[in-house]
């Protein structure tokens, strides 16, 4: 269990901050129970009567949030936005009216959170319950209109989920926390499924044969009308725009910055939600708000170009289906001179399968080990390099991202490209580094 007592009610965010991190962010005690008990407490039903979309998947999740959030805020409608885990400041999780949360109304958030779980019996909440609490009573606080809410991992029985999704999307579905969510695809499909209530609407992305099966069976069972990628709209990118095409109907869009992917699944869900979901009232979506979401809209650390000669991307890609899309962003652009990766991951993700998949795009890896609970040490990622039938030429290890990163400026030249991905903690550190290390190209 997570620590439950603090000698005081932390006042500053700093020591709200401190406080949550003592709770252990990486603990996970999965079920809606404690949940459900505080929320009740905090008197939040009025959330409900609200648009609510909720957002699960592998990958591509956070990016399909932020979009639809973003044309709703260009449309008038102010959105709660809630995704996770954040880059540099925990206030980045939570957008309400296209702002992040302010660290005073955070604190304020935090402290009714407090006074709920101790208002009674009190409630061991873990990290997530209580961020995601604290979340949902900005968005009351801020008057916002619709919900935009990423799921944390999983579905079934993440703390979001004590809300009812009027739209279900399921982004994607591949291996990753196995031992949580199954080693299977149907297993994950089916937590992320969970999301699914009776008479909802469903957006699914190109899910895996087996995967799919689950999604449809699931909304089937609940009276949920679903609405696939590639079978009831679709999308593909031309050299200078989007064409979206559903129901019969085609219209072009530009070319959206999130993944190409994310783009159609938004659309669609803008499109349930201008025409109204589960009696709520329909919002209106104006074209020139989704144009400008599209064209602007995307997500810090996910192909984020952060410097120009030589170029430098920030990617989180860190499971093998990631891999796959990053592959892909990498080769359809040439790059003039060599490609290199500052990489960190963690332990418990399929550290051989991400190498594996990235390993022909790169002439080089600059490996890093993360010193978090679940860092892996870059001398397994270095052994995972070696081993590959073709290894990359130029493979070295460090014991910092800090000192890889600066590692990799000396190496490259202008024409050069440098990708920093494996996880979060990766381009976090990273990012912190970032004024340091462009200071030594000038």
């Amino acid at each position: 269990m997570p620590k439950t007592l603090s000698p005081a009610k932390p006042g500053s965010l700093k020591a709200w901050l401190d406080y949550l991190a003592s709770l252990n962010p990486e603990h996970m005690e999965l079920g809606l129970s404690r949940v459900r008990e505080v929320f009740s407490r905090l008197k939040l039903d009025a959330l409900k009567q609200l648009p609510i979309v909720e957002v699960a998947g592998t990958n591509g999740k956070g990016s399909t949030a932020a979009l639809t959030a973003g044309a709703l805020e260009r449309s008038g409608v102010p959105a709660g936005l809630y995704t996770s885990p954040h880059l540099h400041r925990f206030n980045e999780r939570i957008v309400a009216g296209g702002r992040e949360i302010s660290d005073e109304d955070l604190c304020q958030a935090l402290s009714e959170v407090w006074d709920a779980v101790r208002a009674g019996e009190f409630v061991p909440l873990t990290y997530f319950e209580y961020t995601t609490l604290a979340a949902f009573v900005c968005f009351a606080r801020a008057g916002v209109q619709a919900l935009v809410l990423e799921i944390g991992l999983g579905g079934r029985l993440d703390a979001v989920n004590i809300l009812d999704a009027d739209i279900a999307c399921i982004a994607s579905v591949g291996l990753d926390h196995v031992k949580i969510l199954g080693n299977t695809l149907a297993q994950i499909a089916s937590e992320k499924a969970g999301i699914i209530k009776k008479g909802a609407m469903v957006v699914s992305g190109l899910l895996p044969p087996e995967a799919r099966e689950v999604v449809e069976a699931k909304a089937r069972e609940g009276g949920a009308k679903l609405f696939a990628s590639g079978r009831d709209f679709a999308a593909c990118a031309t050299p200078n725009a989007l064409e979206y095409e559903d129901g019969g109907k085609t219209r072009l869009y530009p070319l959206p910055k999130v993944p190409l992917e994310c783009a159609p699944l938004a659309l669609k869900i803008l499109g349930l939600l201008g025409q109204g979901v589960s009696g709520k009232r329909p919002l209106a979506i104006t074209p020139e708000a989704v144009d400008g979401a599209l064209s602007e809209v995307c997500l810090p650390g996910r192909m984020q170009l952060v410097h120009q000669k030589p170029d430098i991307y920030y990617d989180v890609a860190h499971n093998v289906p990631a891999a796959a899309h990053l592959k892909q962003a990498l080769l359809r652009h040439q790059v003039k001179g060599r490609r290199y990766a500052v990489m960190g991951m963690l332990r418990d993700k399929d550290v051989e399968g991400v190498l594996r998949t990235l390993a022909p795009v790169f002439d080089g890896f600059f490996a890093a080990s993360l010193h978090t609970g679940r860092g892996e040490s870059a001398q397994r990622l270095e052994a995972a390099l070696r081993s590959l039938e073709r290894p990359p030429a130029l493979v070295k290890s460090f014991e910092q991202v800090s000192e890889a990163y600066a590692a990799c400026l000396r190496q490259c030249g202008p024409d050069d490209e440098i990708v920093v991905c494996g996880s979060f903690v990766t381009v976090t550190e990273a990012s912190d580094f970032e004024k340091q290390a462009f200071s030594q190209l000038e």
